[in-house]
């Protein structure tokens, strides 16, 4: 499957692994679920994102601007990492389209961890 997800750290984050070949449309549907999680959730679910086996851009890609995590008030942060540049690039024109600006960009999976662990700490704290 190209899109795969899984949910970690007691729900708070959603894991998202994207393998060629990917279609927006799969990525929407996977989101679906995502919203689901996050009609139910009390806290922010932030969004760690893989992309090492996605190299390729994915024809119609822009509307992933439609993706609900994008917009639902229980949504936070998104960490991606893995993502090429000619990817990061379209990544950044999207979540400007969307006007989303709690995107992070990482080289490796342990950064992208560590800041999403910081963010679940910090808030567990408030």
């Amino acid at each position: 499957m190209p899109i795969t997800q899984k949910f970690e750290a007691n729900g708070r984050i959603v894991c998202v692994k994207m393998a060629d070949p990917w279609t927006v449309d799969e990525m929407l549907a996977a989101f679906k679920e995502a919203e689901r999680h996050l009609e139910a959730a009390t806290k922010p679910i932030h969004m760690l994102v893989d992309m090492r086996e996605a190299v390729r851009t994915t024809h119609g890609a822009l509307r992933a601007r439609e993706a609900p995590v994008l917009r639902h008030p229980m949504g936070g942060e998104i960490a991606v990492f893995g993502i090429n540049l000619a990817g990061r690039i379209l990544a950044e024109t999207v979540l400007r389209l969307a006007r989303f600006q709690r995107a992070h960009f990482f080289e490796t999976e342990a950064e992208a961890r560590a800041y999403l662990n910081k963010l679940i700490a910090e808030e567990a704290q408030v």
